[in-house]
């Protein structure tokens, strides 16, 4: 990780195609502005963190509970002879 100390105005370089200009310093915090391409995604890394949380939590989920998806499975598929018994 790089540490740097930048005062209001200065900027930092990032490659050839990203810039961040530190906008305003008060006690609250920092304001920063981000010069990027439109291809490149720009998150804070809380948002990015409850993305990530939220992505693996439905992952996990889609797992819990294979038996139920089994039964409605075999409830849609019959045999010829029962289809051709419930038609006739």
């Amino acid at each position: 990780m790089l540490i740097i100390t930048r005062r209001k105005g200065q900027r930092i370089v990032i490659g050839h195609d990203i810039e961040i200009m530190i906008s305003d310093i008060s006690r609250s915090g920092v304001k920063i502005g981000i010069v990027a391409p439109a291809s490149t995604a720009i998150l804070r890394g809380e948002v990015r963190d409850a993305v990530e949380s939220a992505n693996r939590e439905a992952l996990e989920s889609s797992f819990v509970e294979p038996a139920a998806d089994a039964d409605l499975i075999s409830d849609a598929v019959h045999s010829p002879g029962e289809l051709d018994s419930r038609v006739g």
